[in-house]
């Protein structure tokens, strides 16, 4: 692995650490302050507390989830910045959908059926397979090398272990994460009922990954445009 990641790696993680201390202390503080509740002067700050606490955990989730992704996704996993628009606009209305970015292994033997179409990768041509009504909506669009395969495409793959139902997550997930553990294809995947982008990789889920603007930031992998 190289120095300067393990590096990287080791300042990330002082930094959370940091932060998670800075969390711990404000949260005791609200412990503290709860025998006062009865007060209803006090309860605008402790609301106030609350959601700066709300907000520093959120912040210090997305911190982790890119750096786990970084140690996880290997530098040749290509997600064209197309994909990465369209998957925003996509989780942005809630309309479901499930891309599969192929890799080495052959898919063959997984994805049955589909539409051939056979298209340079384009933000609008994949809002507009996964458009509530068409007839492609519910199953699965394969990119490889920057261009749209196919679409409509259903993922022969066992549901996996019940572990995302405490998610409340559905087959799209569960077919995402059973397809990612028998092959290496990264598996994306938007939540119509929550809105929720997630990868899937390696056989593990990583839920509500966030928008357009986290997809960029990971940057290990990732590309701005599409390759044309």
């Amino acid at each position: 692995m190289d120095l300067r990641n393990d590096e990287n790696i080791l300042s990330e993680e002082d930094a959370f650490k940091k932060k998670l201390e800075d969390l711990r202390r404000r949260l005791t503080h609200l412990c503290r302050i709860f025998p006062c509740l009865k007060q209803c002067a006090h309860l605008s700050n402790l609301l106030q507390e609350v959601f700066k606490l709300r907000e520093g955990l959120n912040l210090l989730e997305q911190g982790l989830l890119q750096t786990h992704l970084k140690c996880c996704i290997s530098p040749d996993i290509k997600v064209p910045g197309e994909v990465a628009l369209a998957v925003s606009k996509l989780s942005a209305k809630r309309h479901g959908a499930i891309i599969v970015i192929k890799q080495k292994n052959n898919l063959d033997d997984y994805l049955r059926g589909g539409v051939m179409i056979d298209a340079v990768v384009n933000a609008p041509i994949l809002e507009s397979i996964f458009f509530p009504g068409s007839q492609l909506h519910d199953g699965a669009a394969l990119i490889r090398k920057a261009r749209i395969e196919k679409a409509g495409c259903f993922i022969r793959i066992a549901q996996s272990p019940s572990c995302l139902e405490a998610l409340n997550l559905g087959t799209r997930h569960q077919a995402a994460v059973g397809l990612s553990n028998a092959s290496d294809a990264l598996i994306i995947v938007v939540s119509e009922e929550k809105g929720w982008i997630s990868l899937a990789l390696g056989g593990q889920l990583y839920p509500n990954v966030g928008t357009f603007a986290l997809l960029k930031s990971l940057g290990n992998g990732l590309e701005e445009k599409s390759d044309r």
